[in-house]
């Protein structure tokens, strides 16, 4: 029983560090001084049976970008005047997780020759998908802010899971519609 739990303990612990995103902004940029982006299309890799519609997830993600920068209060600009440039790389992988089961510090009685070997396994196929969201400034051509995560893409139940996935990358972009407190200033 208390291997079952550590067991789905460990899972937990997997599925929820395995959909976290990294981000990273490039040494001595203030992405609040940025007022215009626009959304380029990206690359889209897929190594499993089923194609991605590049199109379609382009409109996507598209759309779920625009969301999150423009509620940040950035403006969207389609033209080549936008001071930000965002791009993406998704890659989806058919991956298959094999566990072998036995029977932990547990004495058993053989009877008869088909319980004398009664370990277990079990198996599951799922797709793995990685998101790079990258942005760039136009001006100066070189990427100032990135964001990498994966997920089980197979695990979705509801909800869309490249809205959540575009939600979780941005977090921690910077807010233009926040207000920045002013420092205390001690009495002199």
């Amino acid at each position: 029983m208390k291997s079952m739990l550590l067991f789905f303990f460990t899972i937990l612990m997997c599925q929820s560090f395995g959909q976290e995103f990294q981000t990273s902004t490039a040494s001595g940029i203030n992405l609040l001084t940025y007022e215009t982006f626009t959304v380029i299309r990206g690359s889209v890799i897929s190594n499993s049976e089923q194609p991605v519609d590049k199109e379609a997830f382009y409109k996507s993600i598209r759309e779920s970008i625009i969301r999150e920068l423009e509620f940040r209060g950035y403006k969207l600009m389609d033209d080549s005047t936008a001071q930000m440039a965002v791009s993406y790389v998704i890659e989806t992988t058919v991956k298959m997780d094999i566990q072998q089961q036995g029977r932990l510090a547990q004495q058993v009685v053989v009877t008869t020759p088909s319980t004398a070997d009664q370990g277990q396994a079990w198996s599951r196929e799922f797709t793995q998908g990685m998101l790079i969201l990258e942005i760039e400034d136009r001006q100066k051509k070189g990427v100032i802010w990135s964001a990498e995560g994966m997920m089980d893409v197979s695990r979705t139940r509801g909800g869309n899971l490249l809205d959540n996935a575009v939600r979780s990358a941005f977090r921690k972009f910077p807010d233009k519609n926040k207000k920045v407190k002013p420092q205390k200033r001690g009495k002199a």
